[in-house]
């Protein structure tokens, strides 16, 4: 499966991350945690969010909605930041109809995190990186 490439953080090196594996990724060269970033749609969500071994956080966003255009960087932050800890599977919800029906996602952006494909956590609206921090860092700590 091919996957997008990512910079290490930490040595440089270009790798290779598929939107989904059994482990988690991590640099061919010094072995340090990748951000794990991908996309998913209706008939990818399960193998890309649902089956993943850790939790996911979960983007369910729109290309004209301003609120989500915000908060896209602050996510891709975190997902930096908790390397190796959560995954982020962004979800464009006027191509994914059937995810935003499962979620009862009834604004956007709504933000989940799953475990084992188990809403553990979600808010709705654009938050800044502090507050979405806090809110990932407690939904690991219950979760």
């Amino acid at each position: 499966m091919p996957g997008d490439l990512i910079k290490c953080p930490h040595c440089g090196t270009t790798n290779r991350v598929p939107a989904a594996a059994a482990g988690t990724p991590r640099c061919g060269k010094c072995h340090q945690p990748l951000p794990w970033i991908a996309d998913a749609d209706d008939t990818t969500f399960g193998d890309i969010a649902d089956a993943a071994k850790i939790p996911v956080i979960v983007d369910l966003w729109a290309p004209w909605c301003g609120p989500c255009r915000m908060v896209s960087p602050a996510l891709e932050q975190l997902a930096r930041d908790l390397a190796g800890q959560v995954k982020l599977v962004k979800v464009n919800v006027d191509v994914s109809p059937q995810l935003s029906q499962r979620f009862a996602a009834q604004a956007i952006p709504t933000l989940l995190v799953l475990r084992g494909g188990q809403v553990v956590a979600r808010q709705t609206g654009a938050a800044p990186l502090p507050a979405l921090r806090a809110w990932v860092d407690q939904a690991l700590v219950t979760a």
